[in-house]
């Protein structure tokens, strides 16, 4: 199914495995094959995986950029979710563990990506009340 993207000025996309930037006017695109598509506000750095959810995310990017390397990465996943299943996370959490593994499981890591960025919203939100 093709996939239409609008650009602002000056925005970034990786598509595949290279990373476009837009120019100085809007632009439309249409991708008409199966490539990762990421917008620039879904990209992290690994330098920006400072907690372990983000850097749960950020391993579960590079399965989305290089599913040839995949099954490479889940043992780093697999780790990082021990270390969060020890924060007081409480059933929420748990809940989108569970979710995001989910998507894993079914091949879907941009579906994965969405589901992780709400336990990283979830994980700050315990740290900030020091629970």
């Amino acid at each position: 199914m093709p996939l239409k993207l609008t650009l602002r000025r000056h925005e970034k996309i990786l598509i595949g495995n290279a990373v476009l930037q837009n120019g100085e006017a809007k632009s439309e695109f249409v991708v008409l094959n199966h490539v990762p598509v990421l917008r620039e506000k879904d990209m992290m750095s690994e330098a920006e995986a400072d907690t372990v959810a983000k850097k749960i995310y950020f391993t579960i990017l590079n399965m989305y950029v290089s599913p040839e390397q995949e099954r490479s990465f889940h043992k780093f996943y697999f780790l990082l979710l021990k270390q969060l299943m020890v924060m007081p996370l409480g059933d929420e959490g748990l809940d989108l563990m569970m979710e995001t593994s989910e998507h894993i499981i079914a091949g879907d890591h941009y579906k994965a990506l969405k589901s992780c960025r709400k336990l990283i919203e979830f994980e700050a939100e315990v740290l900030s009340h020091g629970e």
